[in-house]
């Protein structure tokens, strides 16, 4: 099933406390980079900010991704270690201007179904919204999909855990 908006969330539970869970992750969370900065190099996986609380980073990469996800976790403690409870989600802006897009699309797939049902006739360039829709949908699931597995890969290679897929 293809989901409304990309959205994952993931459980992590580690032998290790919060404090050694916080001191990994500080050492693979850079602070934020300058906007023209995707070309440096960094030894570190991800960045953002790491608290006592829980953490809000996204993955380093050295190319372009609109569909890179932002990862919010938080952390619970158990009686021998820690579980981190993960959301990945799109970016405010992304999210915003896909939501704004696929509005006029579902516009024009109406306006196409509409034509069909009142007049009888399937020319082939009225399915091009429908298509478009389709094309979207397909486009921010495969994409943040494979984004959002690469960062739950680095989590778990960094509290050495397995994680465990909760709902999506």
């Amino acid at each position: 099933m293809i989901p409304l908006l990309p959205y994952k969330r993931l459980i992590f539970e580690s032998q290790f406390g919060k404090e050694e869970i916080i001191r990994r992750l500080m050492t693979e969370v850079a602070s934020r980079r300058r906007p023209f900065g995707m070309f440096e190099r960094r030894a570190q996986k991800f960045e953002g900010e790491v608290s006592e609380t829980g953490f809000k980073i996204s993955r380093i990469i050295r190319y372009r991704s609109s569909f890179r996800p932002v990862v919010e976790g938080q952390f619970f403690p158990l009686v021998k270690g820690v579980r981190i409870e993960v959301r990945m989600r799109l970016r405010t802006t992304i999210l915003i201007f896909s939501i704004l897009w696929l509005s006029l699309v579902v516009v024009g797939a109406g306006a196409v179904i509409f034509q069909i049902i009142s007049t009888n006739n399937f020319p082939v360039g009225m399915f091009i919204p429908l298509g478009m829709l389709l094309f979207y949908c397909l486009l921010w699931t495969i994409a943040f999909g494979v984004e959002a597995d690469k960062a739950g890969k680095l989590l778990s290679a960094i509290f050495e855990t397995t994680k465990r897929n909760n709902g999506n």
